[in-house]
């Protein structure tokens, strides 16, 4: 059985290579091989694509994804932001799916507003006279089923599912007994992303995790520096880890760092998801610091007291400060961490965001900030008439505080570039 796996092009205002790679789509593929299945890839968003002459990349392999202005969708159409398609222009997706010619189609989507680049998978599968099944998952129908169900897929899965029935696969039910993520299907690769562990022990309000996964599991340490050191060998020296709770266990986090450490491996790691600044011991640090963790991102959210007991009680200002010296004292230049901060959250008012951007900033480290959307099953959930509208971009222009969202935007950039041109954050506050 041929079966064809499918990360499908970006719909949105703005999209970034930030380590991005359909994790969970290269999971399945080794799951589908060990089983004898005859296995493609097409990973829309993959830029070093040879269908590109040329790709730029940072030095720490992020990048532009190739985009195209397309029309908006009725409801985005008093936002005034252009609307792009990012990714594999349609005709190369078709022509690459109808030289395969698979028995089924494997769909991924993460956000929930990106199902347009779904409808246009299936709109493809339709034009050709291919007879395939076709199948979705990922986070966006888990989180909203009814709405995926009906773009006429022939079956929809959650991520809590683990027989696919249409294709007789069992997915291990943890996470521990998962094989390693297949990147055979990348001819080059800049970086390769991989997990530790699935789930998170926390109860954000703001956050997915508690509805994709049942509970916090953790593969064996052996097996993720098996994995870094395979794909090491092939000539991979960036990874960024997509755990959501990495430093939980230092214990075990030090068993990875000693395990990494001896095996000579001349590396680079990163943590897009960020880390719970209430875990960054000085050991820890010392261990990132020695394996080589590059600009270590911390999620702090907020330096309200009052909006932090709201949130989770998962870190405070004061053990977030004891975080960044531990960083300090183990070698990082200050200016090379940065800190997560929600801004837009229910409740909370702009006047605090500006506050938390400013005492960040005043201890030298820099921002970057989050910008809140509702995740559907969240308790923070919105009546939305439209997935789209939770964009964060679209969402912002929706509830009227686009205005408000691009100020605290504006100082962020100014107080990062004052950080890295060594202006005094007093001289900031001066222009506010």
């Amino acid at each position: 059985m041929r079966i064809l796996l499918i990360n499908p092009p970006i719909y949105d205002f703005a999209a970034y290579d930030f380590w991005m790679k359909p994790l969970g789509l290269l999971y399945l593929s080794s799951i589908l091989k060990e089983k004898g299945y005859e296995v493609a890839l097409i990973d829309a968003t993959y830029r070093q694509d040879h269908f590109y002459p040329s790709t730029r990349s940072d030095r720490f392999g992020r990048g532009k994804f190739y985009s195209k202005e397309v029309r908006k969708f009725d409801v985005l159409k008093n936002i005034p932001r252009r609307y792009r398609r990012y990714g594999l222009p349609n005709e190369v997706i078709r022509q690459r799916m109808d030289d395969f010619s698979p028995d089924a189609v494997m769909v991924t989507c993460t956000m929930t507003y990106w199902y347009p680049g779904v409808i246009e998978i299936k709109e493809i599968v339709d034009s050709l006279a291919i007879n395939s099944l076709l199948l979705l998952g990922g986070i966006y129908p888990t989180l909203l089923p009814e709405h995926a169900e009906s773009l006429g897929y022939n079956r929809v899965y959650t991520i809590k599912e683990n027989y696919i029935k249409e294709i007789n696969i069992e997915v291990p039910e943890d996470f521990s007994q998962f094989p390693p993520p297949d990147y055979s299907h990348y001819r080059y690769l800049e970086y390769a992303v991989l997990a530790t562990s699935i789930g998170c022990p926390y109860n954000c309000p703001y956050c997915a995790a508690p509805n994709l996964y049942k509970k916090k599991e953790d593969k064996e340490v052996e097996q993720v520096i098996d994995e870094i050191e395979f794909l090491y060998k092939r000539g991979i020296k960036r990874f960024a880890f997509y755990d959501d709770a990495l430093l939980i266990n230092e214990e075990r986090f030090q068993k990875l760092c000693y395990g990494i450490k001896k095996c000579g491996m001349n590396v680079k790691f990163f943590t897009p998801n960020g880390l719970h600044s209430s875990f960054i011991s000085g050991r820890v640090a010392e261990a990132m610091q020695e394996v080589g963790f590059k600009e270590p991102r911390i999620s702090l959210e907020t330096t309200d007291s009052n909006l932090q007991e709201k949130l989770s009680l998962k870190t405070t200002y004061e053990e977030f400060i004891v975080a960044v010296e531990n960083l300090y004292l183990a070698g990082y230049n200050k200016k090379h961490i940065y800190v997560y901060l929600l801004a837009g959250l229910p409740d909370q008012s702009f006047e605090s965001v500006t506050k938390s951007i400013l005492d960040v900033a005043n201890i030298g480290v820099k921002v970057s900030l989050s910008e809140f959307s509702p995740i559907p099953k969240t308790p923070m959930e919105q009546p939305l008439i439209d997935p789209l509208l939770s964009n964060n971009t679209a969402y912002y222009y929706y509830i009227k505080k686009e205005k408000e969202m691009e100020q605290v935007k504006q100082l962020t950039k100014w107080v990062n570039n004052g950080i890295d041109l060594g202006i005094s954050i007093d001289k900031i506050k001066d222009y506010l």
